[in-house]
């Protein structure tokens, strides 16, 4: 109940957030029209009905600015808004549509209806997604102030109650319209996070190594060929790593599949502890890891690595140390392929000439 609860939370934050564009479009609108309305009120040498309705028109105008500058300054992603959200934008509400009652108590002696607040409702109804135990609140309010303020504007029986019916019936089919449109926002909202969660556990799934959570074989190409094309353009230097337990195959022969998939998992999780300074750390296939660094010298390369491996050493499994050999080749405008074949080549240097060490060749002149 209580992830629910949290769940919905989160959900109504989201669409909140939304709701800022849907009322500030509402609210533009709205000046948009009153403002021509002023406009042209102040453009009739008499006025019929009085300057007093152009008061009020510009009183509406001035608090839409208002609403409009709130809008600018609040903070979405904020944690005031994350907290209080709900309560802002029912604010919002109940201000807009109290600002279309006032217009409508002093439209009633020009027009006689209700029309502007009936637009207004709908268009707020429309644009927001409010949870309807909020929006019954705010309905019931906004209900309340037409109910009471109208029959100080409206003197005529026969126009005043069928507007407080009319009223009535309106706001109770705003009610279930909001409720429709705020539910099949949640199913749409609930829907949406449950994809994007696939896709991201589907992305996962496509570039890691499922036993180790490392890059895979796929990645690590992608990322070569990336940091190759980079390297190309600013020049910078680039080593990439082959690292290979010696003797796995004896560990598998030993002591099993499962022993050996434990084995590599710890081996994994040192090496990537080890490596902050790397681009990437990946499984490449078997016991084989690749890593590659960029921007460092070849001592400095050649000194994380040797410390890789003294942590590497320290390992045991069945009262059985552990050996690597690990090969490192600088980039020198070759391709992907041929990179990753000559850090793979002096892997295999040391692999045969005695394992357990690193073999770091910057050229064909020197090796470290």
């Amino acid at each position: 109940m209580k992830m629910r609860n949290v769940k919905m939370n989160t959900l109504n934050y989201k669409m909140n957030a939304d709701n800022i564009s849907g009322l500030r479009t509402i609210v533009i609108v709205i000046l948009a029209i009153v403002t021509i309305q002023t406009i042209l009120y102040l453009s009739v040498e008499q006025i019929s009905f009085g300057l007093e309705i152009v008061g009020i028109k510009i009183a509406l105008i001035f608090f839409g600015c208002l609403l409009l500058f709130s809008f600018a300054k609040i903070k979405t992603t904020g944690s005031f808004f994350m907290k209080y959200s709900e309560v802002y934008i029912g604010g919002i509400v109940i201000i807009i549509l109290g600002m279309s009652i006032v217009n409508t108590f002093f439209a009633q002696d020009i027009s006689s209806d209700i029309s502007i607040y009936i637009l207004v409702l709908f268009s707020v109804i429309s644009a927001v997604r409010i949870r309807p135990r909020t929006i019954s609140i705010i309905l019931l309010l906004s209900y309340s102030f037409f109910a009471v303020g109208l029959p100080f504007f409206q003197s005529n029986m026969s126009f005043l109650v069928p507007h407080l019916i009319n009223g009535l019936v309106i706001n109770v089919i705003a009610f279930f319209i909001s409720r429709m449109l705020y539910l099949y926002a949640v199913t749409y909202l609930d829907d949406k996070e449950e994809i994007e969660k696939k896709n991201e556990e589907l992305k996962y799934l496509s570039e890691r190594d499922a036993l180790t959570g490392l890059y895979n074989q796929r990645m690590i190409n992608t990322y070569i060929e990336k940091y190759t094309d980079q390297a190309e353009l600013s020049g910078e230097n680039l080593f990439l790593g082959v690292i290979d337990l010696d003797g796995f195959k004896k560990i598998n022969d030993n002591y099993g599949h499962a022993f050996g998939d434990k084995v590599l998992c710890r081996i994994a999780n040192i090496i990537k502890d080890n490596l902050p300074t790397a681009e990437f750390v990946g499984r490449y296939g078997g016991d084989e890891f690749v890593l590659m660094f960029k921007n460092l010298e070849t001592n400095e390369v050649s000194h994380i690595m040797e410390n890789v491996l003294i942590e590497l050493n320290k390992v045991e499994f069945q009262e059985d140390k552990l050996s690597f050999s690990c090969g490192i080749a600088k980039w020198q405008g070759e391709s992907t392929r041929d990179f990753f074949y000559k850090a793979d080549s002096y892997m295999y240097k040391i692999k045969n000439s005695g394992k357990n060490g690193v073999y770091l060749k910057e050229n064909e002149e020197k090796a470290v």
